[in-house]
């Protein structure tokens, strides 16, 4: 596969990956991303917090773009797809099936590793085949989980902590942005969706950092 543009090429174990910087993975024909977080803006509206609305539906059309962009014929939330568990009747669940129902007439399948905020797998019809997978969920060499392990016994990819990195320049300058973060064979991903805050992450030597910045991803001297 030619290399994506802006992208950081990363090998973890027998599989490669390109991390893009729309802060998401992908590896051969499947698209991964982490904390999409759908409905966080109305759970916050609903506790009486002025947070602007429209993310949940930039996010699908983000999603969307990436999938066709890619010639992908997979997708794999790594967890938190939701923020709270969708209402039944809401405009919210019927904006994701017809979104689901677009990706699976595009030959997409649509693959959700349970993650905290995601709560119980509702039934299949509910939710117009998303597939809900377990924490360790195997894909070819690759094993998915949201939350990460304290070891892992081969290239996993995580979601979870929105891992976050001050890169501090001369001068006391400094940029935050979201990163990648390796660790020994496993890759932690930036969260995806659009309401999400950072965790800033203390990297152990030996553990590998990229960048997510202006566009491009870059991989931080050190790792």
């Amino acid at each position: 596969m030619d290399k994506p543009a802006a992208a950081a090429r990363l090998t973890l174990g027998e599989a490669t990956l390109w991390l893009l910087p729309e802060k998401a993975v992908l590896w051969e024909r499947t698209l991964f991303v982490a904390d999409v977080h759908l409905e966080k803006a109305s759970f916050f509206q609903r506790q009486g917090f002025a947070v602007p609305t429209g993310g949940d539906g930039e996010d699908l059309q983000r999603l969307s773009v990436l999938l066709e962009a890619h010639g992908c014929e997979r997708l794999v939330v790594l967890g938190d797809f939701f923020h709270r568990p969708l209402r039944p009747g809401s405009t919210a669940q019927a904006d994701l099936e017809a979104w689901l129902d677009a990706r699976a007439r595009a030959g997409v399948s649509v693959h959700l590793v349970g993650g905290n905020h995601d709560g119980a797998a509702p039934p299949a019809e509910d939710h117009r085949g998303l597939r809900w997978e377990r924490e360790g969920w195997r894909l070819g060499p690759l094993t998915c989980r949201h939350e990460p392990a304290e070891t892992v016994e081969g290239p996993t990819l995580a979601g979870h902590l929105h891992p976050g990195y001050r890169l501090r320049a001369a001068r006391k300058s400094s940029f935050y942005g979201p990163v990648f973060w390796r660790r020994g064979q496993e890759l932690v991903l930036p969260a995806f969706g659009t309401l999400t805050g950072t965790l800033a992450v203390r990297p152990r030597r030996g553990d590998g950092l990229f960048l997510v910045a202006e566009g491009v991803v870059h991989p931080l001297p050190g790792g």
